[in-house]
């Protein structure tokens, strides 16, 4: 079979909709230049639509003509290149879904391994802020709950202490795997005022930590969050106010 065939084979298997690249397609390892022609034609014959430098998609039909890629898939196509995962949603769309604010962006948040930018597609904005951490799918729960910890002060229409409660509930929720886990990259990749609300929160729920995360504190820095103490005896062993 040649490799135009294989391309269009490829490409009518796909859902109408999805946005993919190049790299994503067979044969493109071996025969770059013949795949890129065959998308070529498949463009110039409107079977594909270009989406942006070197994505493509499979137009949709609806009653006003041709349809755009859907708002999750234009996400999935900033979530993902080349069909490995380079980042994870964060902002102020992760904690509308987490429940931690009734604010509903049209911008979404993406933290990502590269550079930033910033893009309009009508119905929503995508913007991605530079992360240093690996992205790993099984991590990305548990990145965007330490995010929480890390803005806990920026996050509009809530308090605090109502914030520390249902992020409570999320971290007793984690199998003792998971919660090894983000000790490991809270203590790794965020900072003090992080490490000790994960401590506050795991000593509340009487989870176990290793003596490694307490010592990693400075012990007279002072971390002023506004806390009930009523509500979280244990705050002054991690010195947050």
């Amino acid at each position: 079979m040649s490799v135009a065939q294989t391309i269009q084979n490829s490409v009518e298997a796909m859902p109408m909709g999805k946005i993919f690249g190049y790299q994503e397609l067979p044969g493109y390892a071996k025969s770059p230049s013949a795949v890129i022609k065959a998308i070529g034609r498949m463009v110039s014959d409107k079977r594909l639509e270009r989406f942006s430098k070197g994505k493509f998609y499979v137009p949709k039909k609806g009653l006003f003509g041709l349809r755009k890629p859907s708002d999750s898939e234009l996400i999935r196509s900033m979530l993902y290149k080349n069909g490995r995962l380079r980042g994870y949603i964060t902002g102020l769309s992760l904690y509308n879904k987490l429940g931690l604010t009734t604010q509903v962006p049209r911008t979404i948040t993406i933290a990502c391994n590269g550079g930033r930018q910033e893009k309009e597609f009508g119905t929503i904005r995508i913007k991605t802020v530079v992360t240093r951490i690996p992205i790993e799918e099984k991590d990305v729960k548990l990145l965007q709950y330490l995010d929480v910890l890390k803005d806990i002060k920026k996050i509009s229409d809530s308090d605090v202490n109502l914030l520390l409660k249902i992020m409570s509930g999320y971290m007793s929720k984690l199998s003792a795997r998971e919660q090894k886990r983000l000790l490991k990259l809270a203590m790794s990749y965020y900072s003090p005022q992080v490490k000790a609300l994960v401590g506050l929160l795991f000593s509340s729920l009487k989870l176990s930590l290793p003596d490694s995360l307490a010592l990693s504190l400075n012990p007279t820095t002072i971390y002023k969050l506004k806390l009930d103490e009523s509500n979280w005896p244990m705050a002054k062993e991690w010195n947050i106010q």
